[in-house]
């Protein structure tokens, strides 16, 4: 795979190279420009030719910087590749003693948490350096996006308007550390790279015709991120997150490819606006769900929130809160009934933090968003174990870890249709779904979840059927 599979290659003087941008998915489609002909030129062939002293023929000039750089060509590629999937962090590269080029990256671990671009990018150098310094190494590269705009200043970038190039940072044994940058531009949906203004159209091309070769591991050596941890006065542990968003919850609400293809900015930009006089009401509250603003000085963010009335006893053991929404989302954890464990996306920590960290004891409303839902036709268990007819079970997300998130087998105890919007364009459905069956008490965990029709697999629900799919759990401190 070159970076040829990704992007649309121009004719021009200095060649520049678009992409379209797509979130999490490359072009499928490549066109290659095909090379302009080139003019033969008729040449008369003299029969009888005069002496003629001719000049020495120039040798090619070297470009050394170039030279040096070529041997990371494959990660200048991947990160080019990387961007085409809207992943933006710092990846590395070094070459070894004996030669070799291996990569390294700091990996996003189920601990949900990563280094900010800053934070990466010193410590990559800061290790480079050192194995630089004992000999280990011979060079080394940090690639990543940057400010730079062909004035000399490669600080990273770490908001929308920042984005200017890929940046490299690298240093040879024995040489001074240097900087380069590959610019692009965004223009509507696609991207253009400039090219590397040191090097020369030949050479810029070379780069950009590397191949990568399909299944290689280009990044062998990892580290893993641990997310801060401490555990507070009341002795609930308080760690962080920063991956997290708020994307795959939405995309319960409007159905996932809906939220994918359509835009719903103008429709939601105006609730991030504080409104006294409860114009914006009909656009944010509905029947059985509400989509509620969470304001901060930064960024105000919109959540949406399953209403119920259901009630658990819970004991809040840890919070996992979202650093990169200044703190204001979280997902609690615990026991729920002093004997099932518990997960869910707290919809009021920004104004209940305070109760969340000093006070264990709580009596929750729970309530979900399903992400997928199925008719269940399984009457095995992974293991081979026969299913009771009553049998529902749910268990944590392998798919989305610490996000309360579950895979569930549920019983269908009701239903009733629901739309959302002020045009009831959005359909779904509200279903009470037993999560547990506990002979004693039929709603010993029996929530109401909403799903969109669009992310259901089947079109008919029927009282008392089994059903399976994924959901995230949410609650918030009961009235």
């Amino acid at each position: 795979m070159g970076i040829f599979d990704f992007f649309k290659k121009k004719n021009s003087g200095q060649e520049n190279s678009s992409i379209p941008v797509q979130q999490y998915e490359a072009p499928s489609v490549v066109e290659v420009a095909e090379p302009e002909p080139e003019i033969e030129e008729t040449v008369e062939v003299v029969e009888t030719i005069p002496a003629i002293s001719l000049e020495p023929v120039q040798e090619k000039k070297v470009n050394e910087e170039f030279e040096k750089i070529k041997i990371y060509n494959d990660y200048i590629v991947h990160s080019i590749a990387l961007q085409l999937r809207g992943e933006y962090t710092p990846i590395s590269a070094f070459e070894k003693e004996n030669g070799e080029i291996e990569g390294f990256v700091y990996a996003v671990t189920e601990d949900a948490y990563a280094f900010s671009p800053e934070q990466a990018i010193a410590k990559m150098e800061e290790k480079f350096e050192n194995e630089l310094n004992e000999g280990k190494i011979r060079s080394y590269v940090i690639l990543y996006h940057s400010q730079f705009e062909g004035n000399g200043h490669h600080n990273p970038a770490t908001k929308p308007g920042e984005f200017k190039a890929i940046s490299l940072s690298y240093h040879f044994k024995d040489e001074d550390k240097k900087q380069t940058g590959l610019p692009y531009i965004f223009e509507n949906e696609n991207i253009t790279y400039k090219g590397f203004a040191e090097f020369s159209h030949e050479e810029n091309n070379e780069i950009m015709n590397t191949q990568l070769i399909e299944g290689k591991n280009y990044f062998s050596n990892t580290e893993g991120v641990q997310a801060p941890e401490t555990t507070n006065e009341a002795g609930i542990i308080i760690r962080k997150s920063n991956v997290h968003n708020l994307s795959n919850i939405w995309g319960g609400v409007f159905g996932h490819e809906n939220f994918q293809t359509k835009d719903y900015s103008g429709y939601m930009d105006p609730l991030t606006v504080p409104d006294p006089s409860g114009e914006h009401k009909n656009k944010a509250e509905f029947r059985d769900v509400r989509f509620k603003t969470i304001f901060a000085e930064e960024v105000s963010t919109i959540i949406p929130e399953v209403k119920t009335d259901y009630t658990l006893d819970f004991e809040t053991r840890s919070i996992r809160e979202w650093e990169n929404a200044q703190d204001l989302h979280a997902i609690v954890a615990g026991p729920a009934r002093d004997t099932f464990g518990l997960w869910f996306f707290a919809t009021d920590y920004a104004e209940n933090k305070n109760r969340y960290l000093t006070q264990p004891h709580l009596k929750v409303n729970v309530s979900g968003i399903v992400f997928v839902l199925e008719i269940n036709q399984n009457t095995e268990l992974p293991d081979g174990t026969k299913m009771s007819e009553d049998f529902t079970t749910y268990a944590p997300s392998q798919d989305l870890p610490n996000y309360a998130c579950f895979d569930f087998i549920a019983q269908l105890v009701d239903f009733r249709e629901t739309e959302l919007l002020e045009d009831g364009s959005i359909k779904g459905y509200i279903l009470k779904l037993k999560l547990i069956t506990n002979e004693e008490n039929e709603d010993f965990f029996t929530i109401d979840a909403f799903v969109n029709k669009e992310n259901m697999r089947f079109e008919t629900l029927t009282k008392g059927m089994k059903l399976i799919g994924a959901l995230q759990l949410q609650g918030k401190i009961a009235e």
